[in-house]
């Protein structure tokens, strides 16, 4: 379920009481030119936050990793346009006190008036996170039930998906209505280079049943519309990128919270568009840190 989280109400009108713009992505206050070389957006993922910030998984304190990866955006020279953060904020089950602890430890980005977007992956509750976030997410959505956003961004657009379908069952699912609304979200502007964010790993049918049940259908959405160059998503715990015959990148984000194998590092990612492409930097915070700063140059398909 992709949000976006914005400064307190409080503080929106103090700042535009002190003559300042909107906070929003895409206003006068965040956007710049597309040849900015500054511009980069932060990219995380499956940050599995539990109650207590104290709780440790599989060797790790899901709450210390995700303190970390804060400290690593808000260090950088320059700010992120925005924060984008794909799913599985709970820990497992998306219980209330799980999201006050997710606020609480995302304040620090808050408070540097970042824009952050919040998905929703298969460890998360939709009714538990809307009543955690009353009155700093949208009360309604273009898609019934789902909740979906196209953000214009410094030199490409991001979509962002919702593919949460049951808590804390393993599979995702778009849904018919929130496909239309895709194909018609990118078909307004099929001039535009954009990124596709959703929790859910695309992978083909084949056995056993995919992760994003809709994989098939999703695809063959994206893969005709050109301006469409990469998707964006988590849900593994692996770090990957590859690029399909068609062009289109598959950039599997690592997790911040815990691997399930030794060899995958621990981290997020910084974005940094580009005229024809961008440039991805792995920022490791555990686990494997071979990759540590690795950085993959994409370079877009021709539309």
């Amino acid at each position: 379920m992709s949000l976006h989280y914005p400064p307190s109400r409080r503080e929106f009108l103090a700042g535009l009481a002190a003559g300042g713009t909107s906070l929003l992505l895409g206003t006068a206050a965040r956007s710049a030119p597309a040849e900015d070389p500054g511009a980069w957006y932060a990219l995380v993922s499956d940050i599995h936050i539990a109650a207590d910030p104290s709780t440790r998984l599989r060797g790790q304190v899901m709450a210390d990793n995700l303190r970390t990866v804060v400290a690593d955006i808000l260090a950088a020279d320059a700010a992120p346009r925005a924060v984008l953060i794909d799913g599985d904020l709970a820990l497992q089950k998306g219980e209330t006190a799980d999201y006050r602890t997710v606020v609480s430890l995302l304040d620090p980005l808050r408070k540097a008036r970042l824009p952050i977007y919040l998905g929703l992956g298969n460890h998360d509750d939709r009714t538990n996170f809307r009543e955690v976030l009353q009155g700093v997410i949208p009360n309604e959505s273009q898609v019934v039930d789902k909740q979906v956003e196209a953000i214009d961004g410094t030199g490409l657009r991001f979509v962002v998906l919702d593919s949460l379908d049951q808590c804390n069952v393993t599979p995702g699912k778009l849904g018919s209505a929130q496909l239309d609304w895709l194909t018609t979200e990118l078909d307004a502007k099929p001039d535009k280079p954009t990124l596709v964010v959703v929790h859910h790993n695309p992978v083909p049918v084949q056995p056993p049943p995919p992760s994003l049940l809709d994989t098939e259908a999703f695809l063959a959405i994206l893969r005709p519309r050109r301006q469409v160059k990469g998707v964006v998503f988590g849900h593994t715990h692996v770090w990957s990128v590859r690029q399909e015959e068609e062009g289109l990148y598959m950039i599997n984000l690592p997790a911040v919270a815990y691997s399930f194998a030794p060899n995958q590092p621990l981290g997020w990612c910084r974005f940094r568009p580009e005229p024809g492409g961008g440039q991805l930097e792995l920022r490791c915070i555990g686990g494997n840190r071979e990759a540590d700063r690795q950085q993959i140059a994409l370079r877009w398909r021709e539309a």
